[in-house]
């Protein structure tokens, strides 16, 4: 037995047996292959990052786009390639910086998880050696939610090279490589607090499985959900170790036991003063109650102050109105959007927009030509003449601005015509300061109420035009040569820039199917001849493709950013129904 024990098969034999004992043990410790990481990090969408006004806007958004695409899919995320998203978002008709609804809309059509959005904030070269810094702000959305679950705000800086004479672009994609790099870890190293709703306590109260071992805290807003659908939001009131109590603020669907809680990320925030870049987060420690205190006072404060100013006049009821070019049911038409302003969104007591045009009747010039409620966000200018009533407030109110009355007769637009549009919030205004009415201590407070209107806030020009009228090929033409295909149809009135786009698509709505000519500049009155185009290559096999002619105003208000390698989505075009033709059919190859 001894002599079997020191022999070379006890020993193999030996050996064989730790290695299965340890197999279990080696295998998870063996990496981890990068498409199982990207499946546990989700899918994710990057949109072009926008970039503060005075920096240069091509150069950043591109670099800044597409460095964060490359180090989110190198820590483990599943990125979609660029042109598919871009693809989506001239399907969409949007354009970042995406809102709430754009945001559900994209990441639906696409199928993600999460949409990646951003902002190139600051840029600095400076010192010898010079040295480029770059800070951005990143911000990852829940698609099924609508909410930021993670982000960072991060600067990158590029490396010092002594004598260096080169380019300063060349350093400032250096810096924004390593702020991308910066900013990918940040965002694959955080966790989102999570819980599961236990019970619920009372009318407005729930308690959580979860507490401050698990990342809660007081104070902290949490989204309830039930599978992907948020049914609530809570905040937390009082949390302990293992579990916490929460505040129910909104309750959609009512929350049950079992619904899952996740906190609501708040993205740090950046601000610029005087050229240095301060980053502060916002979930630091909350102040002391005497502080706290005093903040509400400066809030009050600052209410009354801002109260009085938009009583004097010189503040806006909209941010960033857009005048769009468009045809409806009626024709050719104008469409206004516009976002309401932080002081439309705090106050409580808005009662309409006021919509101006410009050239204005010559009548009527200070007449608004359209009205919107205080919830709606967009209207339509059209051709059609119309009596428009804008004062609705109270009986025996006044508002108070010049030269307006109940009702006016109001013509409307005429296609070829070039107009841009001002935006006005009518509020109700209260006096932060009351008087006395009747003596002594019997006498009662009386408010200054009166019905007042922002300043405009204006739009770019718009054209409503008419639809392009298509000549060749005709509507159903067969055994058409796709190796030279001409396109001819009349230009319209008010239109100088003209394309053709060709499809597979009778609905023209799947972009990756369609084909662009490039832009012509024509003067009104002229028929459009596009000549010698060889669809070969592109449609080979199609068995009937579908065209039509596009028009657009070139002083108009621009789209959204340009496709890569094409202009097709810079601007708005007003697009012809469309025709469709049947190419010749091939004769087979020689055997």
């Amino acid at each position: 037995m001894r002599r079997f024990r020191k022999g070379l098969i006890a020993r193999a034999l030996s050996w064989m047996l730790i290695v299965a004992i340890n197999v279990p043990w080696l295998a998870s410790l063996a990496p981890v292959p990068a498409a199982a990481q990207q499946a546990a990090r989700g899918t994710v969408a990057v949109v072009d990052f926008t970039v503060r006004p005075g920096l240069q806007q091509a150069l950043l958004s591109r670099a800044a786009t597409d460095a964060v695409a490359l180090e989110l899919s190198r820590a483990g995320f599943n990125v979609l390639p660029r042109t598919q998203v871009q693809s989506a978002l001239q399907e969409l008709s949007l354009e970042p910086p995406l809102d709430r609804l754009g945001v559900m809309k994209l990441g639906k059509t696409l199928a993600v998880d999460s949409i990646v959005s951003g902002e190139v904030v600051d840029v600095k070269v400076e010192g010898s050696p010079r040295t480029a810094v770059v800070t951005i702000l990143v911000r990852v959305t829940d698609v099924a939610s609508g909410e930021d679950v993670n982000g960072a705000a991060v600067p990158g800086k590029s490396n010092p090279r002594v004598g260096y004479v080169g380019d300063d672009d060349q350093l400032i994609r250096e810096a924004i490589n390593n702020a991308a790099l910066q900013a990918a870890t940040t965002i694959a190293s955080y966790t989102i607090p999570e819980a599961t709703v236990l019970n619920t306590l009372g009318t407005d109260e729930v308690l959580l499985n979860r507490g401050t071992r698990s990342g809660l805290k007081e104070g902290m807003e949490m989204i309830v959900l039930r599978g992907k659908e948020v049914v609530g939001r809570i905040r937390v009131k009082r949390a302990s170790t293992s579990d916490s109590v929460a505040q129910v603020l909104t309750s959609t669907l009512g929350i049950q036991p079992e619904d899952k809680a996740r906190a609501v990320f708040k993205p740090p925030v950046i601000q610029v003063d005087r050229g240095k870049v301060k980053i502060s987060e916002p979930r630091a420690k909350p102040k002391s109650a005497g502080l706290s205190n005093i903040g509400k006072l400066l809030v009050v404060a600052g209410i009354i102050f801002g109260a009085l100013q938009i009583g004097k006049g010189g503040n806006a009821g909209v941010e960033g109105p857009k005048a769009e070019a468009i045809i409806d049911a009626t024709g050719p038409a104008v469409k206004i959007s516009w976002k309401p302003s932080v002081f439309a969104q705090a106050n409580n007591d808005r009662v309409l927009y006021h919509i101006y045009r410009e050239p204005a009747d010559p009548t009527r010039p200070r007449v608004p030509v359209l009205t919107a409620r205080s919830n709606e966000t967009s209207v339509v200018d059209t051709q059609t003449a119309r009596t428009v009533s804008y004062v609705d407030i109270p009986p025996g109110q006044e508002v108070d601005t010049p030269d307006l009355t109940d009702e006016e007769d109001v013509p409307g637009v005429t296609a070829g015509q070039s107009y841009r549009y001002a935006v006005t919030l009518i509020y109700r205004f209260v006096s932060p300061f009351t008087g006395q009415t009747g003596g002594g201590q019997q006498g009662q407070q009386q408010q200054d109420v009166t019905y007042r209107e922002s300043d405009k806030s204006w739009t770019g020009l718009a054209t409503p035009l008419t639809q392009p009228v298509l000549l060749s090929p005709a509507n159903g033409s067969e055994d058409v040569n796709l190796a030279s295909v001409s396109f001819e149809f009349q230009t319209v009135p008010g239109a100088q820039a003209y394309r053709v786009e060709v499809s597979t698509d009778p609905t023209f709505q799947n972009k990756a199917l369609s084909f662009y000519t490039e832009e012509v500049m024509l003067p009104a009155g002229a028929t459009v001849t596009i000549r010698n185009v060889d669809l070969r290559t592109r449609f080979a096999g199609a068995q009937r493709l579908y065209w039509r002619a596009g028009a657009r105003n070139i002083n108009d208000q621009p789209g959204p950013a340009p496709w890569p390698g094409d202009n097709r989505g810079q601007y708005r075009y007003i697009w012809s129904e469309g025709f469709s033709f049947t190419p010749v059919v091939e004769p087979p190859p020689a055997p």
